[in-house]
């Protein structure tokens, strides 16, 4: 049996020079902010629309259901349904989530060969 795992990263700086939106709701944070002012939320993408030499990645959080949207490379690996891990940066605001950018994407995908 032989397992291959890869994962892989669908942001990084693409994130950042994008000016992403965050979930419009000016409310609290559901999320514990640690001390590099950053969060894991998991989400799953629910949408892929080409922007360009990018794709607009869709996310729906599964904690509270907020959207989340970001830029990725059009090379991504990235497919609907897929669940991710979205690394979110606070930006100085722990108790307001409106203005949270997601800074990158980690999944896995697994297969088993026999």
């Amino acid at each position: 049996m032989r397992i291959s795992k890869k994962i892989a990263t669908a942001a990084a700086a693409l994130a950042l020079a994008a000016g992403l939106l965050a979930p419009t709701a000016s409310a609290a944070c559901p999320y514990t902010v640690g001390p590099l002012g950053r969060y894991i939320a998991p989400a799953e993408v629910r949408g892929l629309y080409a922007y360009g030499d990018r794709v607009e990645v869709w996310c729906s959080d599964l904690k509270d259901g907020d959207d989340w949207f970001f830029l990725v490379d059009a090379e991504t690996d990235l497919r609907i349904f897929d669940r991710v891990q979205l690394v979110v940066n606070a930006n100085g605001t722990p108790d307001d989530f409106s203005d949270d950018t997601v800074e990158d994407a980690f999944f896995g995908c697994c297969s088993i060969d026999d």
